[in-house]
């Protein structure tokens, strides 16, 4: 059985088996468009939009989870999915030069751009929308939300996909995120941005400083992100009053003792929030010396993606992300090898089994996995 995988592909489509796995991947991803993607939210769900929690369900328009109403069917992660996504569509467009990626990416876009605004309150990153309302949300978002939904529209901003109109409205969206967290994430608030309705989380999963190492870089990251896309020097000065804090932190991981002791803490999915953060804060930090830490800080989170993808060998069930997430945790990283046996790791969890059966989620993290694989490789082949 013969493969095109390796580094040196130049611009022909990998195959494995017979597979072209490009075509692979964009079987997959429309099968996400067409079962996953609401007509009106334009939001991936979880499950088919017709399954999302009805507008009946939800009080006054919020679900609360302490009172045993969950976070929506199908609308736990629409914002991480989205924003997963949108950055996949970049990569993707950057390896094909597709055109026709721009209308997907925009309505990827339209959805993520409902999550801060469709329910009226400035600033909040929602979970997901109600599909059959449009506006109706859970009253607890998480940290996890805004990393990925900041990611993905830092990403989309910098892309030729987004064109003048989209990306000023990014920039207001941006603000407007980034002045919620000045607002709401002081001292007297334990840090927290506060839920929908303006109570304190109290299970801690919206605290933004003041955390763990691996989501320290959040609350720098927003303000970093909200300065480059408004030009508004109020944010910069914000972030370079938490970058430095955030560094020191995030590089305790590279001591063996305290990685271990924060193995519990940091699952799968942490490793690709913090790179993801990173990514962001490598790209536009404008110091050379801080530039070198944060780059320093993304080792330690992908040497464990490393160890973790070896012991998921591929996978972790039809629905689960885990496979991608701790792939796109090393891929994240510029110019950090990825090993032939990351790239069997890779074709396994495309192929067994085949991406277009498996869950909306596991699709996209897969998807991006590939499509940066993909691009850094020609990257590498370009010099």
């Amino acid at each position: 059985m013969s493969s095109s995988m390796g580094h040196g592909m130049g611009t022909m489509a990998p195959l494995w088996g017979g597979t072209n796995l490009d075509d692979l991947c964009r079987l997959a991803y429309g099968r996400v468009e067409r079962g996953y993607m609401g007509a009106r939210t334009r939001l991936i769900y979880s499950c088919a939009p017709s399954l999302v929690s009805p507008a009946a369900t939800f009080r006054k328009g919020l679900l609360y989870p302490e009172r045993g109403d969950g976070y929506g069917v199908g609308m736990e992660d629409t914002a991480i999915v989205g924003g997963v996504a949108l950055s996949m569509l970049v990569d993707w467009h950057a390896v094909t030069g597709d055109a026709s990626l721009a209308a997907r990416a925009r309505t990827v876009y339209e959805g993520l751009r409902g999550l801060v605004t469709a329910h009226g309150i400035p600033g909040f990153v929602a979970r997901g929308l109600c599909e059959e309302d449009g506006r109706s949300i859970c009253v607890l978002s998480s940290r996890d939300q805004v990393t990925h939904m900041v990611h993905g529209l830092w990403r989309y901003w910098r892309s030729p996909l987004s064109g003048a109109s989209e990306r000023e409205e990014i920039g207001r969206l941006l603000a407007a995120i980034a002045t919620r967290m000045r607002t709401n994430c002081t001292p007297e608030n334990d840090y927290d941005f506060l839920r929908a309705d303006g109570s304190r989380d109290t299970r801690g999963i919206q605290r933004m400083w003041d955390c763990h190492p691996h989501e320290m870089g959040r609350l720098p990251m927003i303000y970093l992100a909200a300065w480059v896309s408004t030009g508004d020097s109020q944010w910069k000065a914000l972030y370079d009053g938490f970058i430095d804090e955030s560094l020191d932190s995030a590089l305790q991981l590279a001591d063996p003792d305290v990685s271990r002791k924060l193995r519990s803490l940091m699952p799968e999915y942490t490793l690709l929030q913090m790179q993801s953060c990173q990514e962001l804060l490598l790209a536009e930090e404008p110091d050379a010396a801080r530039r070198a830490r944060i780059r320093q800080a993304m080792e330690a989170p992908a040497e464990m993606g490393a160890a973790r993808a070896v012991a998921l060998n591929g996978g972790n069930s039809r629905w689960l992300c885990g496979a991608g997430e701790t792939l796109l945790a090393q891929l994240y990283v510029p110019g950090r090898p990825f090993s032939e046996a990351m790239v069997a790791l890779l074709r396994k969890s495309l192929t067994e089994p085949p991406l277009p059966t498996a869950s909306s989620c596991r699709i996209v993290h897969l998807a991006a996995a590939y499509w940066r694989w993909r691009r850094n490789a020609l990257a590498q082949d370009a010099r």
